[in-house]
C-alpha cells in the first residue's frame, strides 16, 4: 500500500476537526469570549504538538517519548482540562468533560494511523505532586472474522 500524501493527511484532519461535536466545543467557547477561545485553541495546539512530536520520533524510528500535563510542563493546559479534578472515572476522555471533543479529534487521528492514545497518572515519591503524560502505542492489528465453518 503506498504511503499517505500529504494532501490526503490533510483532508483527514480537516475533516476532523470540523466535527459536530468540535463545532460545538468552538461555538462554546466563542460564547465565553477571548478567554474561552484562547483556552480552546491551547488545548488543541497542545494535541496538535503531540501528534507532531509522536509522528516525528515514530518516523525517525526513535523511542516515542509521552507529553506530561503538569508538574511543570504544558501547567497552564492542565488548568484549563483542570486534570486536578480528575479522577479514575472522570478525565478528558469523559463524553461530560468540557474539553471532551478535542480529545475525540486527537483519538480519530490515532485511530486512522493504527495508534492507541495512552494517558496515564504518575505522582512523586511523597504523593505531593502529580501529572498526566500522553503517548501513543501501536494499535492492535483488527482481526478479519473468518468466514470459513466446517461443512
Amino acid at each position: 500500500m503506498p504511503a499517505p500524501t500529504l494532501g490526503s493527511m490533510l483532508r483527514i484532519t480537516e475533516n476532523c476537526i470540523k466535527a459536530d461535536c468540535l463545532q460545538d466545543l468552538e461555538r462554546s467557547a466563542s460564547a465565553n469570549g477571548p478567554c474561552g477561545e484562547r483556552d480552546l485553541r491551547q488545548v488543541q495546539e497542545f494535541f496538535d504538538t503531540a501528534k507532531t512530536e509522536f509522528t516525528s520520533r515514530i518516523l525517525a524510528g526513535a523511542e516515542v517519548k509521552p507529553v506530561r500535563l503538569g508538574a511543570g510542563q504544558n501547567n497552564t493546559v492542565a488548568l484549563i482540562l483542570q486534570t486536578f479534578r480528575w479522577t479514575p472515572d472522570y478525565d478528558i476522555r469523559n463524553p461530560t468533560h468540557p474539553y471532551n471533543a478535542a480529545w475525540k479529534v486527537f483519538a480519530t487521528w490515532c485511530a486512522e494511523n493504527e495508534l492507541a492514545p495512552v494517558l496515564r497518572k504518575y505522582h512523586d515519591a511523597k504523593g505531593k505532586e502529580h501529572w498526566y503524560e500522553l503517548s501513543v502505542r501501536a494499535a492492535q492489528p483488527v482481526r478479519e472474522e473468518s468466514t470459513w465453518a466446517p461443512v
